[in-house]
């Protein structure tokens, strides 16, 4: 088994990854602005916290980790639900057209959108319940 650190790093990096990803995907799109700023904060935040542990030894990276501020925020971004949000906005919007092309577009959006934020969600649910394992 991994220890704690280098399970936080990875977790770490995996999350800059997806938030990276989905900023990308989300980005200039006025529909999609909530997704985007989410995006935008996760990546500010793991930046952040990434910068807060560098350098860091083992005992030193676990408490640190534990006391950061940064793990309450990501589960405050998380709890928000911004997927059901999103997919109820699109719904409202497609709703006004006539085309059922539109439906289908924003279908295929939510899918690329849930591929991405699925692994993003379980990354940070798995870094902020590190603490709980040391």
């Amino acid at each position: 088994m991994a220890s704690l650190k280098k399970q936080s790093k990875r977790l770490l990096s995996e999350i800059q990854e997806s938030a990276d990803q989905l900023a990308l995907l989300t980005s200039n799109l006025s529909l999609l602005a909530d997704t985007h700023e989410l995006a935008v904060s996760l990546k500010t935040n793991i930046e952040t916290l990434s910068r807060q542990l560098a350098g860091l030894k083992k005992s030193e990276f676990n408490a640190s980790l534990a006391d950061s501020e940064i793990l309450e925020i990501l589960d405050e971004l998380i709890d928000n639900d911004p997927i059901s949000a999103l997919e109820q906005r699109l719904f409202a919007a497609q709703a006004n057209q006539d085309s059922g092309e539109v439906g289908e577009f924003f279908q295929q959006l939510l899918d690329k959108i849930e591929k991405l934020y699925t692994p993003l969600l379980w990354s940070i649910q798995q870094l902020t319940a590190i603490p709980d394992k040391q």
